[in-house]
C-alpha cells in the first residue's frame, strides 16, 4: 500500500471502489505494512475465482489500487479497447466457460489459473468497432448514471417537503406553509371522518367466484403500485356477492394490513372504483379530509404506522381498530388541496424519470444482449 496505491475493495457489480468502515478490516492485520497486496491500474480486468457467481469479476474503473491476492488481474494489450473487454467478459456465456476450467476438490480452494484463463477464447471484432461499442455503452452508463441522480434526488426532495409541510408528532403547525394560509391545525381521527372499510377473499376452490372477470379486486401486495389504475386480479359478480369483498370508491386510501417484508403499513390512492381483500383497509373520506393530503400524510408516516401494529411491531398487523385510531393533522380543506395537489404534482415527476430510467435500463440491456456475439 501506498498513497499512490490505497488499499481498495474489489466489489461484486461495482469494481474497485473504497473498503468503507465496513471493510476496513486494517486493524486486523498485525503486519500491515509487509502484507502483500496486489497492484491495480484503470482499466485492469479481475476475478475471484472463488466468486464468480456473484459477480465478482469485471474492469477497474476507479484507477490506481492495492487490493486482496486473491484476485487475478489483468491488463488488456493494445490490440483490445479495455471497455469493450469488461463488457464482454462478464457476460454469463463467458463465466460459464471459465467454470469449466476450475481445479480443486473443495468448493473454497477452487482456483481458475492465470495459465488458464487466457487460454478461453471469444469472438471480438477489430479494435476500432471495440471502441466504438465501449465508447457508445459508456455515454450510455453516463446518461442512466445522470437520470438515476436526477431521480434520488428528487425522492430527497419529496421527503424533505414532507417534513417541513407536515407538523411533526406533538406540533400544531407545519414549518412551512403556502402563502395565504394561517392558524393552527386540528387533530382528526381517522375513524371520526372517514368510513374504514376491509374486505374478503371469495374462495379459491370455486371457479364461478373467479370467472367470468367482472370486479377489479387486489390484494395487499398491489398497494405497493402507489396509485392503482387497474388490477392484476378479477372476481365473478358471484364472488363478490358470497364472500366479504365489498365495494370501495375512487380516491380513497389503502393500506396494507399485513403482507409479506415491507408491505404492512404502505399505503396507495386507488384511481378507479375496485374491491380488496382482507388484508386491505380502505379509508373512504368524507368532506373534512382530502384524499391526496391524507395519503401524503401516512405515506410520510410509514414506519410509524408499522410501530402502530398489533403485536411487537414487527410481526404483527395493522388492523381496522387500529386505523381508526390514527389522528391526522389538518389545516382548512383548502389547504388540504394545496399540500395534496403539490405532493402530486412532484410524485407525477419522479414517476417519469422512474420511467425514464427503466426504458434506459431495457435499452442498454437490449445492447448488451444484441451487440455482443
Amino acid at each position: 500500500m501506498s498513497d499512490e496505491y490505497p488499499l481498495m475493495a474489489f466489489i461484486a457489480n461495482v469494481g474497485v471502489a473504497p473498503k468503507g468502515d465496513r471493510y476496513n478490516r486494517s486493524s486486523l492485520v498485525s503486519d500491515i505494512e509487509n502484507k502483500l497486496y496486489k497492484k491495480t491500474k484503470l482499466g485492469d480486468f479481475i476475478y475471484s475465482s472463488n466468486n464468480l457467481e456473484s459477480n465478482s469479476i469485471g474492469l477497474n474503473k476507479y484507477g490506481k489500487a492495492s487490493i486482496s491476492p486473491v484476485y487475478s488481474i489483468f491488463q488488456p494489450t493494445e490490440i483490445t479497447d479495455s471497455d469493450f473487454l469488461g463488457r464482454r467478459l462478464v457476460r454469463k456465456d463467458f463465466i460459464n466457460s471459465m467454470v469449466k476450467w476450475r481445479q480443486g476438490v473443495i468448493y473454497g480452494q477452487w482456483r481458475i489459473h492465470e495459465s488458464d484463463f487466457i487460454k478461453i477464447e471469444v469472438l471480438v471484432p477489430l479494435l476500432e468497432e471495440q471502441k466504438k461499442i465501449g465508447s457508445f455503452l459508456d455515454d450510455l452508463d453516463r446518461f442512466i448514471a445522470l437520470h438515476q441522480r436526477k431521480l434520488d434526488a428528487l425522492k430527497q426532495m419529496k421527503k424533505g417537503f414532507l417534513q417541513q409541510l407536515f407538523p411533526e408528532s406533538g406540533e400544531k403547525l407545519p414549518r412551512v406553509r403556502f402563502t395565504g394560509f394561517e392558524g393552527e391545525w386540528e387533530q382528526r381521527r381517522l375513524g371520526d371522518y372517514a368510513e374504514i372499510l376491509t374486505g374478503g377473499t371469495p374462495k379459491t376452490s370455486i371457479s364461478e367466484y373467479w370467472e367470468p372477470k367482472k370486479i377489479p379486486w387486489i390484494s395487499s401486495g398491489e398497494v405497493n403500485k402507489r396509485r392503482l389504475d387497474g388490477t392484476d386480479n378479477m372476481i365473478s359478480e358471484e364472488g363478490l356477492n358470497n364472500s366479504s369483498a365489498r365495494w370501495v370508491k375512487a380516491h380513497s386510501v389503502l393500506i396494507a394490513l399485513a403482507g409479506q417484508g415491507k408491505t404492512r403499513g404502505t399505503v396507495a390512492v386507488n384511481n378507479i372504483r375496485l374491491t380488496t381483500n382482507q388484508s386491505i383497509a380502505a379509508i373512504v373520506l368524507k368532506d373534512n379530509l382530502h384524499y391526496e393530503f391524507v395519503y401524503q400524510n401516512l405515506f410520510k408516516r410509514y414506519d410509524e404506522l408499522r410501530m402502530f401494529s398489533s403485536g411487537d411491531g414487527t410481526r404483527g398487523g395493522l388492523n381496522k381498530q387500529i386505523v381508526s385510531d390514527v389522528v391526522i393533522p389538518s389545516p382548512n380543506k383548502e389547504e388540504q388541496f394545496k399540500i395534496g395537489a403539490f405532493f402530486k404534482h412532484l410524485d407525477n415527476t419522479i414517476t417519469l424519470y422512474q420511467y425514464k430510467l427503466d426504458q434506459l435500463n431495457i435499452l442498454k440491456k437490449s445492447c448488451l444482449q444484441n451487440m455482443f456475439i
